[in-house]
Formats: C-alpha cells, structure tokens, sequence
C-alpha cells in the first residue's frame, strides 16, 4: 500500500507546476487506501470508508455531497471537483453505459 501510495505520489508530482499537495497527498492516500473496497454481503464497504475519511481528517475537507470517490484534484483552484466536470459531449457519447 504504501508502494502504490508513493507510486501515484510521485507520478503526479513529476509536474513541477503542481499545486496544493495537500490536495494531491490526500487524493493519493484516499485511492490507495480506500479504492478496493467494494459492497459485499449488502455493506457498501467504500461508502463507510468515505464517511470514516470524512468525520477523521478535515484539511483539506472533500466536500459533504458525495463520497471521497467522486472527486479529483482541480489544480488550477486548488480544490476538489466532481469527475462528471472532466466530461465532454465528445468523451460521453464515445463510451458505452449499456
């Protein structure tokens, strides 16, 4: 775990021009920690995981409205934003929901 969290760390920071690794730390410990977890025996074990990161750590603070998950660093603001804003027309009509 600790590998991987270095790995992504490291892959997002070969960007000299990066910004709030706050940010970027807590985006990186959120994936490596929390991303294989899955709903098993009707448990949402990734939404307890989010809600956990939620109530202990606080700065940066994801916003309230949805998991951990749903959110990417914006690094031009400094600040997360919902993945749905990094898609396009051109991006959704291409992928196949069905």
């Amino acid at each position: 775990m600790v590998v991987s969290l270095c790995k992504l760390l490291e892959s997002i920071l070969k960007n000299p021009a990066v910004k709030g690794l706050a940010f970027v730390f807590v985006f990186c410990c959120v994936w490596c920690l929390g991303a294989g977890f899955d709903l098993k025996d009707g448990r949402q074990y990734r939404k307890e995981f989010s809600t956990w990161w939620k109530d202990k750590f606080k700065a940066p603070r994801f916003p309230a409205a949805k998991t951990v998950f749903d959110y990417y660093v914006d690094f031009d603001n400094t600040k997360f934003e919902e993945w749905s804003k990094l898609s396009t027309g051109d991006v959704s009509s291409q992928i196949d929901t069905s």
